[in-house]
């Protein structure tokens, strides 16, 4: 799975489900919520776990969906 999410392009129908998603969880939700500023460290971990998590979610759907 690792292997397949390091290479992996997003579909082009999430493209801007991600990248409003990306950046509510990586902006939005930490400055604005919670008034925290992410380290460039944590920026960088966060940035790679969300892209993880989109890739399950995509992966998932297209699963249940019986897309390849």
């Amino acid at each position: 799975m690792i292997l397949n999410w390091i290479f992996w392009a997003i579909p082009p129908e999430y493209v801007r489900r991600y990248f409003v998603m990306m950046w509510l969880a990586l902006f939005f939700l930490p400055g604005y919520i919670f008034g925290l500023h992410f380290t460039t460290l944590g920026f960088i971990i966060n940035l790679l776990w969300f892209d993880l998590v989109f890739y399950g979610w995509v992966r998932a759907k297209q699963m249940k969906e019986g897309d390849e």
